[in-house]
């Protein structure tokens, strides 16, 4: 278990949830079993590595609660290498901010590489044991490889390290952590080799459950106080238990002679026995109470689960072109702002109803305003796509079709196609379709059966408007991915009519509609409207335009 716990910390910290789980139950474990060394299959390292007390001081500090971000805290306080943490969402950097305050040196919360005075706070804190925390980019300044490589040299009861030819006083309490913002930043190998690499982008999972808090402390404020309370006091007698049993081992282990015999030890071991009974029947209740606060909380969370899913959506369309860049600050702002918009209503399914709408539509306008006029369409239909994967309506499997169609598969090995109008690319998606989605398991035996119907379908100038050939009224019956079936068959059929079908897709789709693809226009006055004193607006111009008369007009 030591074994796994250490190829954990020491390989895990670039890779995301999914990645880490692979690595440490099909990596490590299994090649533990093949040697025969004893192991616990299934080890948690959250639990094997860290204690509840401190899990939840670090989320007293600000750490997110999911188990990638708390892996993260592990990463950042067990390597023996200095952290270097990928962090494009600033979560690392505000809970560090809490976690070190009393630690950072006085009036310097973060030190840039080009920093003129990097040298001589570097030599402070090392001196001092503070902790000094570096925003980088991709390319870390030589002069601190020394005390990355941790070159410690030691003369009587002091240690120091020669940087740039100095000799700097080295504390054993000093600490050294580096940020970048980048999301996906190219680290040199010797770089990775001297630090400990940690990804801290934020998960979707991880940003619901702090968009929940939001939500919570806008709409039922006394609620999350509340939690924040009980947690802290759960955090607290959890510490109090294992500082008793801790104690009690040690007296246990010094104790000399006969246990009976050492009437001061019994009485220890009454007062520690009493005093957990104690603890334990607070714990009992706080967790009562915490059960009683998260099921009002959850009442909530489709809201959150609506705000991680457009976030991600916004991310998603940075790999469509680079400009399309968005802080998570920036959603924040679209979030919060969607509260104060959305209609009320005493009734909290329907005022969360409201709130969903609202938000959904704000980001939707928010964002694009700032997309080429090619792209708006994938960016809505990244949403909706999201949205029933999210709520499990649809699967990745069914998106991962619709992308490759059966591109995977060759015209040689399927089954051999029974007409000619058809293309030999369209047949192959035909049969991944009835490989693949149980809706249409039938679909090649029935277009074989019904030739000359579905040729004229697939000859028509618009299919997507047509019926379709003896699915109708299944896809018209299964109001939740009705559409999207309907996308499916089009688009393997009739790759040319797939953004048109597309669109009716949105259209359709419940937790859409309509005003998605409506034509929507910007005018400078709108613009206005969002605008503060401390956010510039930038005007992208294509040949012809030019807003400046509106602008001044406005003015």
């Amino acid at each position: 278990d030591c074994a796994v716990a250490c190829a954990f910390v020491s390989y895990c910290g670039p890779f995301n949830q999914h990645y880490r789980n692979m690595l440490i139950n099909d990596g490590f474990t299994t090649d533990l079993v093949k040697h025969k060394v004893p192991v616990t299959t299934g080890l948690n390292v959250i639990s094997f590595l860290v204690d509840e007390g401190t899990i939840g001081d670090w989320q007293l500090q600000g750490l997110p609660s999911d188990a990638l971000s708390i892996q993260n805290g592990i990463l950042v306080t067990r390597s023996a290498r200095f952290p270097l943490m990928v962090d494009p969402q600033n979560q690392a950097v505000a809970w560090l901010l809490n976690r070190e305050k009393d630690n950072l040196p006085t009036g310097v919360d973060i030190t840039d590489m080009d920093d003129k005075r990097l040298k001589d706070r570097l030599e402070f804190c090392m001196g001092e044991g503070k902790t000094i925390i570096i925003a980088v980019e991709e390319d870390v300044d030589p002069l601190l490889d020394p005390v990355l490589e941790k070159r410690i040299q030691k003369k009587g009861r002091s240690s120091f390290i020669v940087v740039a030819d100095k000799k700097m006083e080295y504390d054993p309490r000093f600490n050294l952590m580096m940020v970048t913002r980048l999301p996906n930043p190219k680290f040199s190998p010797e770089l990775q080799a001297k630090t400990t690499l940690i990804d801290f982008t934020v998960t979707q999972k991880g940003l619901e459950e702090q968009l929940l808090a939001k939500v919570i402390q806008r709409e039922q404020k006394a609620l999350e106080e509340q939690l924040n309370i009980v947690v802290e006091q759960v955090t607290q007698n959890t510490k109090t238990l294992l500082k008793l049993d801790a104690d009690l081992l040690h007296r246990l282990t010094s104790s000399d002679g006969n246990l009976l015999d050492d009437d001061e030890l019994v009485g220890v071991l009454k007062d520690v026995k009493d005093t957990a009974e104690d603890v334990k029947k607070k714990l009992v209740l706080a967790t009562d109470t915490k059960t009683a606060i998260e099921t009002k909380r959850e009442q909530y969370r489709p809201v959150a689960t609506r705000g991680a899913v457009l976030y991600f959506s916004i991310v998603d369309m940075s790999n469509v072109n680079v400009m399309y860049q968005t802080s998570l600050k920036q959603f924040e702002a679209l979030f919060q702002k969607s509260f104060d918009e959305a209609e009320t209503s005493n009734v909290l399914t329907k005022r969360v109803a409201h709130i969903i709408d609202t938000m959904t539509y704000i980001v939707y306008r928010y964002i694009n305003r700032g997309l080429y006029e090619k792209d708006r369409l994938i960016f809505v239909f990244v949403i909706t796509t999201k949205l029933l994967i999210t709520a499990s309506m649809i699967h990745q499997t069914d998106m991962d079709l619709f992308l490759r169609g059966g591109a995977a598969l060759d015209i040689n090995s399927v089954a051999a196609k029974p007409f000619s109008w058809m293309s030999d690319e369209a047949w192959l998606n035909v049969v991944a379709l009835t490989q693949q989605v149980p809706s249409f398991k039938t679909l090649t035996n029935d277009i074989r059966t019904s030739d000359a119907v579905w040729r004229k379908w697939y000859e028509d100038n618009t299919p997507e408007a047509l019926p379709i050939p003896g699915y109708e009224q299944q896809i018209k019956d299964n109001k939740d991915t009705g559409p999207f079936l309907r996308l499916l068959l089009v688009r393997s059929l009739r790759m040319d009519r797939a953004l048109v079908c597309m669109a009716d897709f949105i259209y359709n789709t419940p937790q859409m509609g309509p005003r998605y693809v409506e034509p929507v226009t910007d005018t400078v006055e709108t613009v206005y409207e969002t605008m503060d004193n401390f956010t510039p607006v930038v005007f992208l111009l294509s040949i012809g335009a030019d807003p400046t008369e509106a602008i001044e007009l406005l003015a």
